[in-house]
């Protein structure tokens, strides 16, 4: 894994974990365990930061490294001839109910 692709997943773990303390705080659950470690500088200061960026500078940003939104779809061959084949010429009228 890139080093890009590694600050993403990272980031997306403690921004989630964020989340589920938000939502456990205000229902009054039980909350994720406070930082130790490393996790202090991602759930302490990166978190906080990230969002007091603007939205336009945090979704460029977002833009910018790798991930699944960066996939980009194989070029098809243009079609030719019809969608569906070997049901006959098209008729005026539909085939009949043979119950009535």
């Amino acid at each position: 894994m890139g080093f890009t692709r590694w600050v993403r997943s990272t980031s997306e773990h403690y921004l989630m974990i964020d989340a589920q303390d938000k939502v456990a705080r205000r229902l009054g659950t039980t909350r994720p365990a406070p930082p130790r470690g490393v996790e202090i500088f991602w759930r302490r200061i990166y978190v906080p930061l990230f969002y007091l960026l603007p939205a336009g500078l945090r979704n460029a940003i977002i833009a910018k490294m790798p991930g699944s939104h960066q996939k980009r779809w194989v070029k098809q061959a243009p079609l030719r001839g019809p969608a569906v084949t070997g049901f006959g010429e098209l008729t005026s009228k539909p085939p009949r109910d043979r119950a009535s």
